[in-house]
């Protein structure tokens, strides 16, 4: 073993060992979670991989930074056979992958990939450095320069190594097929370079080593551990409704929720290391844009802070400095996001909408208000509401039997589907009940039911609030009882499907409670849009305006 082959062998066993080294802190930061199952719906997780993962589905909603990244992953993809034949080159001079007759299509692939990704390259640090959007100005922007400077350096050296070869001998270099490094190779020679070849591809040797081992060393200690996290992650997120809420574990019914990182699962920490610190979710965040505490991005960023610190002990960790104070790392509400920033949350789905690897920022902070919950710390104005809701079942301190006061004004009797089978039973909601800028647009939509033929009725004074809301603030007793008692209601009628108004109401029903009769749950536009394609609900005339419908969250 020669001289430069000893350094080379040096190079590879220091960046493999710092890799590995923090590739297994990370992990076990992650293993302090509680365990969760991963192994069900395998077909949905290597779905999952294959559009989220390797093709990068939601990468590509902002342009042109979706681009410049995708721009960069192939060039990582393709070049891993090169740095397979760079590298035992550097022990077997003149040593090519053995693939016959497709080491032509590869070394064009390579070629090209790599010119795009300095493209990505050249892209991201106009982003970072020159327009700098505001969501990219964080802790993490400088780490992001430097780790754009490292793979420019890695793929510049590459096209210049293959120019330097071609120029020495372009048959063996297979300039046919390296369209980019040929014409490198051609304008070098051209300015009289030809001559320094040799001296440049030994250079350019060592500076694509040096620069891609560097890399691999020191990316893992920073945000760009989502190069190895986050095709995994993608892999062992939950395939479950977007809307629905885990119920708690009866082991945990003592002390619901999540105080410290240990009081996550597994795969929730996972998601931290997974995070790529892209802003989308914060961009997206409603709270945020209001001018609230809640900051998607910067709760990943502080989970993933914590769950470090918990990694090399299995007792509580030293105070750790968060947040402008001293504080235990392991203590979410001082290490990663307050309580105001939590009860901010408007639980839309945005943030969660919005991740690129699939990351679900949304059950940290349910979990965070369960516990806040039964701690007491309730938000603002929450007491007085959970208090109607339990001593009358609506959030408007109003008797139960006024809920159907809107129905006067619908003309012919809504039916009493405790008393009748019906084929639809509306569940109507507190609002569209009890809320006066509401109730003539529940009348007029019992009038439309009636004038296309559906048969329907409703729970009457049985009905409760359906408890989608209380649920997510951590009221998890609360929303049990009220659960228990429609279900109950629901469960002594005849009826072949639920329809609601209310999207929230929508939500749990479909998600978390047991199915009624077997039948559908339905919001009232899906049935609606039933009879306009079945024929039974036609237009006689087109409106002389457009209309905006606003999607609220739930649906």
């Amino acid at each position: 073993m020669n001289l430069d082959q000893m350094v080379l062998t040096g190079i590879l066993i220091v960046s493999g060992v710092l890799f590995l080294a923090r590739i297994l802190t990370v992990v076990r930061g992650i293993r302090k979670g509680t365990p969760e199952v991963w192994w069900d719906h395998l077909g949905t997780r290597i779905k999952n991989v294959v559009v989220y993962g390797i093709f990068q589905k939601k990468i590509y909603r902002e342009r042109p930074a979706g681009f410049l990244h995708a721009f960069i992953f192939w060039a990582f993809v393709f070049l891993f056979f090169s740095v397979l034949e760079i590298v035992t080159a550097g022990y077997i001079p003149g040593y090519t992958l053995p693939l016959g007759p497709l080491n032509g299509p590869l070394y064009l692939g390579q070629d090209l990939v790599a010119a795009l990704g300095i493209v990505g390259v050249c892209m991201g640090l106009y982003r970072r450095t020159v327009s700098k959007p505001r969501r990219l100005m964080h802790e993490g922007n400088r780490a992001a320069i430097v780790m754009l400077l490292f793979i420019l350096a890695i793929l510049v050296s590459f096209l210049l190594y293959n120019a330097a070869r071609i120029i020495q001998d372009s048959t063996e270099a297979m300039a046919g097929w390296r369209p980019v490094s040929g014409f490198l190779a051609s304008t070098l020679s051209a300015a009289g370079w030809g001559g320094v070849a040799p001296a440049l591809e030994s250079a350019m040797f060592w500076v694509h080593i040096v620069s891609l081992f560097t890399f691999l060393a020191w990316f893992p200690y920073t945000k760009h551990a989502h190069i190895v996290f986050a095709i995994f992650n993608v892999f062992f997120r939950k395939p479950e409704p977007a809307g629905a809420m885990r119920p708690v574990p009866p082991e945990r019914a003592s002390s619901p929720g999540a105080s410290t990182v240990r009081d996550l699962t597994w795969i929730s920490l996972l998601n931290a290391f997974a995070c790529t610190e892209c802003g989308r979710c914060t961009d997206n965040c409603p709270a945020h844009e209001s001018g609230a505490a809640m900051d998607p991005m910067h709760l990943m960023m502080r989970l993933r802070d914590a769950a470090l610190a918990t990694a090399g002990t299995s007792r509580r960790p030293p105070s750790s400095a968060a947040d402008g104070g001293v504080a235990s790392a392991e203590d979410l509400f001082l290490s990663v996001h307050s309580a105001d920033a939590i009860w901010s949350c408007m639980t839309c789905y945005a943030c969660v909408d919005g991740c690129p690897v699939l990351n679900n920022h949304l059950s940290k902070v349910l979990e965070m208000r369960r516990q806040l919950t039964a701690r007491g710390e309730l938000g603002a104005g929450l007491q007085g509401t959970l208090e109607s809701l339990a001593r009358y079942g609506n959030s408007f301190k109003a008797p139960p039997k006024a809920r159907t006061k809107w129905a006067r004004a619908a003309g012919p009797a809504v039916k009493d589907a405790r008393k009748e089978s019906v084929d639809v039973l509306w569940f109507v909601g507190d609002y569209a009940s009890y809320d006066a800028r509401c109730q003539a647009l529940t009348a007029r939509t019992a009038q439309v039911f009636a004038r296309v033929g559906i048969d329907f009725g409703t729970l009457h004074e049985a009905e409760w609030n359906a408890g989608n809301d209380v649920r997510r603030v951590g009221e998890e007793g609360l929303f049990e009882t009220l659960r228990d008692h429609n279900a109950e209601a629901m469960k002594a009628c005849a009826f072949r499907d639920i329809v609601t108004t209310d999207p929230h109401t929508y939500n749990v029903l479909r998600n978390e409670y047991p199915r009624a009769n077997g039948g559908r749950v339905l919001h009232y536009t899906e049935l609606l849009d039933e009879r306009i394609q079945s024929g039974k609900l036609r237009f006689s005339k087109r409106l002389p305006y457009r209309v905006t419908y606003h999607d609220p969250c739930y649906l």
